[in-house]
């Protein structure tokens, strides 16, 4: 993390540089660094880092068009957009799912909804409510 870091995020990926894709397009943040063994978002002090599976794990691992979520990971990273909506689009458009409006409910002050990455990883976002 930088001096600058205030928060971040790990993700494994067995494909990260099309995460880090799918999360620019779908945050709208920039790909601030390119490795070979991984890629960062950075936005307003977060980082969130795509790190490449090691070989031996990737070539384990099943990735399903639609993706399957893994539901059964203790981890859910949560990010703030302006419009549910409009996230629901490009999320579709880059390859995951942002779950449908029925499935939206309050919290603090945020309507929120969960999503699946192209690699399954279950999201969460926040659109902040009105004042």
């Amino acid at each position: 993390m930088s001096a600058t870091t205030v928060a971040g995020c790990v993700l494994y990926s067995v494909h990260p540089a099309t995460l880090a894709q799918f999360y620019a397009e779908l945050l709208g943040w920039p790909i601030s660094e390119r490795h070979d063994d991984y890629l960062q978002l950075e936005h307003q002090g977060f980082e969130l880092t795509l790190v490449q599976v090691p070989a031996a794990l990737a070539e384990r691992i099943q990735l399903e068009v639609p993706p399957r979520p893994r539901s059964d990971s203790p981890c859910k990273p949560v990010f703030q957009v302006d419009d549910l909506q409009q996230a629901r689009q490009r999320a579709a458009a880059a390859g995951g799912q942002l779950y449908e409006s029925q499935r939206e409910w309050l919290f603090k002050e945020a309507r929120v909804c969960d999503g699946v990455d192209p690699e399954g990883n279950v999201f969460q976002l926040r659109q902040p409510l009105p004042r």
